[in-house]
């Protein structure tokens, strides 16, 4: 079958499905050392990556997606050992579904951040800053309590533009972690 591929021929479902089962049943590849160092090599850099920008760019789980990868090009191969080429298709793929997957739209850079928690290490940073700012303003108030529209024109005077839906994501933390309260549109220092 590879032959055929390789000359353009497509192969046909059935001879397809055949080479997958015999893949399946008859092929285990072991990981050779090599294999193994080049891995390690490859998930350290993508953990020092992440760690230059303060996100988490790799953890365990995407060093064993990595083996698993290996594993399933070596198979597919036919062969008894994972490769260095196994190992570098491997990364490729992470890569690009990594990149795909975990782009952050603010920054343009891989965030892990994102795929693990739905939201991007850029834009936690930019949520918690805006609650900063508005406890800031909350404590320079008189009462320590403000409307939320009075809350959102006194911020718009200290910084650039604000959406509502980031603002409500900063009331909303601020509201989470109890420093402050909302009742009936005013937010109040807790």
């Amino acid at each position: 079958p590879a032959d055929l591929a390789a000359a353009g021929t497509p192969i046909n479902q059935r001879t397809l499905t055949d080479y997958i089962s015999y893949a399946r049943q008859n092929v285990h590849p072991r990981l050779s050392d090599e294999a193994s160092a080049k891995l390690v090599v490859e998930y350290v850099e993508m953990r020092r990556i992440g760690a230059s920008r303060k996100t988490i760019s790799a953890t365990p789980r995407q060093l064993e997606s990595l083996i698993r990868l290996a594993e399933a090009h070596a198979r597919l191969h036919l062969r008894p050992s994972v490769d260095l080429d196994d190992v570098a298709e491997a990364v490729r793929l992470m890569r690009v579904a990594t990149q795909q997957s975990a782009t952050d739209p603010l920054t343009g850079t891989i965030d892990m951040d994102l795929i693990h928690t739905g939201i991007s290490a850029s834009a936690k940073r930019k949520t918690d800053e805006l609650a900063d700012a508005l406890l800031e303003i909350l404590r320079d108030s008189n009462s320590g309590s403000m409307r939320i529209a009075d809350l959102t024109a006194a911020l718009l005077d200290k910084a650039a533009a604000v959406s509502f839906n980031q603002m409500r994501e900063a009331i909303d933390q601020m509201k989470s972690d109890g420093s402050v309260k909302e009742r009936n549109g005013t937010v109040s220092l807790a």
